[in-house]
C-alpha cells in the first residue's frame, strides 16, 4: 500500500498534540509550525486510510508524494559498482 508525505493542520494545539498521542502518526522533526494564519502544521507519512481517518477527525490534510515511488526513482540515481576500486594493472 503507497504512503504519501503528508501535511497537516490544523488550528487547535491540542489536536496536533493527539496525531502523536491518539492517532499514532509518526511526525517528522517531532515538532509543529505555528503561523498565525493558519494555526499549526506539521510534516508526516500515511497510507491513505489514514488520511482519510485524519480528514474525518477534522484535520486538513494535503497529499504530496508517493514516497514510496519517490524513494524508487532515487535508488535508480545511484550509481552501480565500486566507485572506489582501482582498476586493474594492464602491464
Amino acid at each position: 500500500m503507497p504512503r504519501f508525505r503528508i501535511t497537516i493542520r490544523s488550528k487547535d494545539r491540542e489536536a496536533m498534540l493527539d496525531l502523536v498521542r491518539v492517532h499514532k502518526v509518526q511526525v517528522f522533526d517531532h515538532g509543529t509550525r505555528h503561523t498565525d494564519a493558519d494555526g499549526y502544521s506539521v510534516d508526516a507519512t500515511a497510507q491513505p486510510a489514514d488520511i482519510q481517518k485524519l480528514k474525518a477527525a477534522g484535520y486538513h490534510v494535503e497529499q504530496h508524494e508517493d514516497v514510496d515511488e519517490h524513494g524508487k526513482k532515487r535508488q535508480q540515481e545511484v550509481g552501480k559498482g565500486d566507485r572506489y576500486k582501482r582498476p586493474p594493472d594492464r602491464g
